[in-house]
């Protein structure tokens, strides 16, 4: 008894979950637009402007500007001491990056972009730090 009505109910729930009624194999039937005149579509809206650029303000600039090129100078001591050849490909890595945020941090003082600078000197700052405490450890011997 619980077999039939399961049978029942299998052949009453089957027919719901087909997408089609057209036999296996058929082609699926297309509807066609009723008139070929439709209307284009409306024009895409124009591109929005750029958001503005919002830098945090400085309260005293010459201050911060000191502060940069202190970071940069302390920076540029690391890179000046480290000798480029004996360093592994992690060291070289982060020496490459260090000078690189030396870099920009140089050309954002020169734009009078303080925000910019402040933050890749700090950067540069931290870089330099891992890089000497990476000097001082002993690489690992393969």
């Amino acid at each position: 008894m619980m077999r039939r009505g399961l049978g029942l109910l299998l052949l009453m729930t089957l027919p719901l979950g087909c997408a089609s009624t057209a036999p296996p194999g058929a082609p699926e039937a297309r509807s066609t637009p009723q008139s070929a005149t439709t209307p284009p579509p409306p024009p895409p809206p124009p591109p929005l402007p750029p958001a503005p650029q919002v830098s945090p303000r400085i309260d005293n600039e010459e201050k911060a500007v000191r502060d940069v090129n202190a970071r940069l100078a302390r920076a540029g001591q690391v890179v000046a001491q480290v000798d480029a050849s004996k360093l592994g490909n992690e060291q070289q890595e982060m020496l490459s990056g260090l000078k690189d945020f030396i870099s920009k941090a140089a050309d954002a003082l020169q734009a009078r972009d303080i925000p910019r600078a402040q933050v890749l000197a700090d950067k540069a700052s931290r870089l330099a730090d891992d890089l000497v405490v990476a000097l001082k450890s002993p690489r690992p011997t393969r």
